[in-house]
């Protein structure tokens, strides 16, 4: 196997490793959406009180800033179906980037065509999904909650990233698959010679 080949190799995987970390912390995340901080009069008329709202998968949470303090008021998110299945979706893409990271290793490793192929097609399962729950958030539960696209924060982004750095690899595993089999025909060729 060449330097080259070595080096992608290495690349495909931590490209699948950063897709699963970020799937990962976007899963645990309280907070994929933050509001705009509301402006209103205060109780005696005089001091402003800002209310900034942020809700994700597991929590909502009001903040009240008055007179220079803020308050934080949180409450489990009462899951909607739609939020139970973006959890799903987000600890399944979990699971299959995780065999995609396993079936690169190994395929890095042995410089096994076919491992890569098979690490390729679950990284792009589990950007599919990926994609599906962040779908599902910027569309149905922006809809249920009533939010602006411009708000959607962490927790979305990183899920966002997981879906990109997953397809990279994938994409990358395609052609190191492609590179392998290249490669084992020159030796094939060079051994009948």
């Amino acid at each position: 196997m060449s330097c080259m080949t070595k080096c992608l190799g290495r690349l495909c995987v931590t490209l699948k490793v950063i897709a699963l970390i970020t799937n990962l912390i976007a899963l645990g995340l309280p907070y994929w959406y933050k509001g705009a901080a509301v402006e209103t009069v205060g109780v005696n008329g005089s001091d402003n009180v800002k209310t900034t709202i942020r809700e994700g998968l597991w929590k909502a949470c009001t903040d009240v800033e008055y007179l220079g303090n803020t308050n934080s008021y949180c409450v489990g998110n009462d899951a909607s179906t739609v939020v139970i299945v973006i959890r799903w979706l987000l600890m399944v893409a979990s699971g299959i980037v995780g065999i995609a990271i396993l079936a690169s290793g190994a395929a890095h490793l042995e410089s096994n065509k076919t491992a890569f192929i098979v690490g390729a097609i679950h990284a792009f399962i589990s950007a599919a999904l990926n994609a599906t729950s962040a779908a599902l958030y910027a569309t149905v539960v922006k809809d249920d909650i009533g939010f602006q696209l411009e708000h959607l924060f962490i927790g979305w982004g990183l899920n966002f990233l997981s879906m990109a750095s997953g397809l990279l690899g994938g994409l990358l595993a395609l052609c190191l698959a492609r590179m392998v089999s290249t490669a084992k025909v020159d030796d094939l060729d060079k051994d009948t010679e």
